[in-house]
C-alpha cells in the first residue's frame, strides 16, 4: 500500500479512536493511545515531501470530540519542551496533545474525503507533523509510556 493510503488508515484509526475514547476506561484509552501513536509516527515519516497546491485551503479546526474524557490524574504531566535549551519543566497535558494531533488529522481526512487534491491533503498532513502534532506524540509517548506502568 502506498505511504499516503497506508496513513490515511492510521490517521482513521486514531481519529475513531478518540471520537470513541470516553466508551473506554482510562487504562485501556491509555494503552490504546501508546498503541495508535506508535503506528502513527512512522506512518508520518513515510509522507512524501511535497510541495502545497495552489489554491487549496485546509478548513477549520474541528471541535473536540462531544465527551471527551481525558486521562484523569494522568493527563497532566511534566516535561521540558526543548531537550536543546536548558529551562524549567512546563506542564503537558496528555489530552491536549492529543487533541491537537486528532485536529490536525481530521483537517487532513477532510480535504482527502473531500474531492482536494489528494496531495493537499498529504502536505497538510506531512507540514504540520513536522511543524505541530509530531512534537505532541512525542511528548505524549513519554508521558503515556510512564502512565501505562501505574495503572
Amino acid at each position: 500500500m502506498p505511504a499516503p493510503d497506508s496513513f490515511v488508515t492510521y490517521a482513521r484509526r486514531f481519529c475513531e479512536f478518540i471520537e470513541h475514547a470516553s466508551e473506554l476506561p482510562v487504562e485501556q484509552r491509555l494503552l490504546t493511545a501508546r498503541t495508535l501513536l506508535l503506528e502513527l509516527y512512522p506512518a508520518a515519516l513515510r509522507l512524501p515531501l511535497l510541495e502545497s497546491p495552489d489554491g487549496v485551503e485546509a478548513g477549520p479546526d474541528p471541535d473536540p470530540p462531544r465527551g471527551w474524557a481525558g486521562f484523569g490524574e494522568l493527563d497532566s504531566y511534566w516535561e521540558v519542551f526543548d531537550p536543546y535549551e536548558q529551562s524549567e519543566p512546563v506542564t503537558g497535558s496528555l489530552s491536549d496533545d492529543l487533541l491537537d494531533v486528532y485536529r490536525d488529522l481530521r483537517r487532513g481526512l477532510a480535504l482527502w474525503d473531500g474531492g482536494a487534491p489528494r496531495a493537499a491533503a498529504v502536505w497538510e498532513w506531512r507540514f504540520n507533523f513536522e511543524a505541530h502534532w509530531g512534537d505532541h506524540v512525542v511528548d505524549a509517548l513519554r508521558a503515556l509510556h510512564r502512565a501505562c506502568k501505574r495503572t
